[in-house]
């Protein structure tokens, strides 16, 4: 971006402009708030427009000292934005967009949400900034990027993700270990009225007890005897 406060077509009113409000694009917003608010206003000062181009009067425009400074990117981003959210002369979601995640859980982890911070009415429950990943202006508005399903997070960034196939409890392990070793004890002792081996009798009275969840301390299922 050009620096128009270089160019020699300035008047002394907009270089006074300009050294008042060097920074060009701020925020407006309620400076005496001691909770989150939203940006009252997004201002490029040095041209009277904000972010969706529209004409703003100055008239009345507050200090730099009560305005929130923001990027050139920022002001870019709150293009249609409804709620530009602020607390303690920060925003609180810098970036805009972001993917939420289990902070907590193993990665890659599944993304949970995906948010647009500046368009939500209330942020009560939502995560931190620094609990989410930022996602880029270009991703967001790549549908295909923001799926509900395939889409995870490893160290600060957005993969694909798979979910690792559901692992059957170890009562269910069980209970298909005991169908399968009653049916093999059946074909090779009970049909031909023999005697069911002890280890067998061990094997299956064990896999009962975890089945029917008499046995609660089990960590893995017992060794099948040898055949």
């Amino acid at each position: 971006m050009t620096d128009i406060s270089s160019t020699t077509t300035d008047t002394p009113a907009v270089t006074d402009l300009k050294s008042d409000y060097p920074a060009q694009y701020y925020g407006e917003y309620d400076a005496t708030a001691t909770g989150a608010v939203t940006l009252s206003r997004v201002i490029d000062v040095w041209n009277a427009k904000d972010a969706d181009g529209n004409t703003l009067s100055l008239d009345g425009l507050a200090a730099t000292s009560s305005l929130l400074v923001l990027t050139a990117a920022q002001f870019a981003l709150a293009a249609g934005a409804g709620n530009v959210w602020v607390q303690n002369g920060a925003l609180l979601y810098p970036a805009r967009y972001y993917a939420g995640y289990d902070t907590t859980a193993a990665q890659p982890t599944p993304v949970t949400g995906w948010f647009d911070t500046w368009s939500l009415i209330s942020i009560a429950t939502l995560a931190a900034a620094s609990s989410m990943v930022a996602v880029s202006s270009v991703d967001w508005a790549d549908t295909a990027f923001r799926l509900t399903l395939g889409k995870g997070v490893q160290s600060g960034g957005i993969v694909a993700y798979t979910p690792p196939a559901a692992t059957a409890t170890l009562a269910a392990q069980a209970t298909t270990a005991l169908s399968a070793a009653r049916t093999y004890v059946y074909n090779n002792y009970g049909i031909l009225n023999e005697a069911t081996p002890d280890a067998w009798v061990a094997y299956l009275k064990a896999l009962m007890a975890i089945a029917n969840g008499t046995d609660t301390t089990s960590t893995a299922l017992p060794t099948e005897p040898a055949t």
